[in-house]
C-alpha cells in the first residue's frame, strides 16, 4: 500500500464508483463492490499489522477519516445487497420496511447519541482515546464488545465512524425509496468521468453550495442546499451533504473573514490576471 494514504483511498472510491456505474443492477453492484472492499480491507490489513505511523496525528487521520469512509461502503452496500434481496412485493409492505429501517438508524443515533455529538461537531479532544490503536490489555478496557477485535488492525471507534457515514447513505437511498413510493421524482445516478477531484475542504465547497443559493446564480438561488451538496460531492468525488449544515455553522462562527475561501479565490484571480498582464509588459 502507498504511504501516501490520501491518493490511495481516493483511489479506491474511484473505483468504487467505476463499479457502481457500470453494473447492469443494484444487485449485481451491491455484490461486485462488497467483494472489491473486502479484498481491499484484507490488503489494508495485512499493511497494518506491521506499520508505525510517524506520528499521533497521522494514525488518528487514518482511522478517523480514511479506513472508515471504506468500511463505511461495505456496510452500507450490505444493508443495500439485504434490502433488494429481501423486498417485499406490495407497496405498503415495502413502505413498512422502509420505515422500519429509518426507525433502526434513529434508534442507533439515540443510543449512540454521545459519540453522535462528538463526531458530528467535529471534535478532536477525545480523538487519541478514540483513533490510536491500543495493546490488548488496554482496548478491552473501553468496551466488551471490543474483546475480539485485533488491536493491530482497529481502534476502539473508527468502526464506530463508519458506521455512522454508512448509516447517513443509507438513510438517503431509503428516503428516494419512499418518495418513489409517493411518486415524486428522484434523481437518479448518472455514470460519470471523474476528471475532477476537489482538493479543497469540505467547509470551503460548503461555502460555495451556500453562495451558490444566496447569491440566486443557480435557479434563482430556489434549490434544496443539500441537494445540491449531494450534486457537487458526486461530480468532485467528494461527500459534503451528510455534515452540510455543521460546516455551515463553523463558516457563520469565524470570527474574521467569513467567507474566507472566496475572498481567497478573488485574490488568487486578481493576482493571477495581475502576473499574465505585466508579463505582456515590454
Amino acid at each position: 500500500m502507498e504511504v501516501n494514504y490520501s491518493n490511495y483511498f481516493s483511489e479506491l472510491e474511484r473505483e468504487i464508483i467505476a463499479l457502481n456505474n457500470t453494473s447492469i443492477d443494484l444487485l449485481t453492484t451491491s455484490y461486485e463492490i462488497i467483494q472489491f472492499i473486502e479484498r481491499k480491507l484484507k490488503e489494508i490489513h495485512k499493511w497494518l499489522k506491521n506499520h508505525v505511523f510517524k506520528t499521533l496525528q497521522e494514525e488518528i487521520y487514518f482511522f478517523k477519516e480514511l479506513k472508515p469512509k471504506l468500511v463505511s461502503k461495505l456496510i452500507y452496500y450490505k444493508a443495500i445487497l439485504k434490502l433488494v434481496s429481501t423486498a417485499p412485493q406490495t407497496k405498503k409492505d415495502k413502505r413498512k420496511q422502509y420505515e422500519k429501517l429509518l426507525s433502526e438508524i434513529r434508534q442507533y443515533a439515540l443510543h449512540n447519541r454521545e459519540f453522535y455529538e462528538y463526531y458530528r461537531s467535529r471534535s478532536s479532544y477525545k480523538d487519541e482515546d478514540h483513533f490510536v490503536r491500543r495493546s490488548y490489555k488496554d482496548i478491552i478496557k473501553y468496551d466488551c464488545c471490543l474483546i475480539n477485535y485485533d488491536s493491530k488492525l482497529s481502534t476502539s471507534h473508527d468502526y464506530n465512524v463508519a458506521t455512522i457515514m454508512a448509516n447517513d447513505l443509507f438513510t438517503i437511498h431509503l428516503e428516494n425509496k419512499l418518495d418513489e413510493l409517493d411518486g415524486k421524482n428522484v434523481s437518479k445516478n448518472v455514470p460519470i468521468d471523474h476528471k475532477f477531484n476537489w482538493t479543497g475542504t469540505k467547509v470551503d465547497l460548503t461555502e460555495m453550495v451556500y453562495a451558490f443559493q444566496a447569491t440566486g446564480c443557480i435557479n434563482n438561488g430556489n434549490f434544496d442546499l443539500k441537494e445540491l451538496a449531494i450534486f457537487l460531492g458526486t461530480m468532485f468525488n467528494v461527500e459534503i451533504d451528510s455534515n452540510l449544515y455543521g460546516h455551515y455553522s463553523d463558516i457563520k462562527s469565524r470570527k474574521v473573514s467569513k467567507t474566507r475561501f472566496i475572498n481567497t479565490m478573488s485574490e488568487k484571480l486578481i493576482e493571477k490576471m495581475d502576473n499574465e498582464d505585466s508579463k505582456k509588459k515590454p
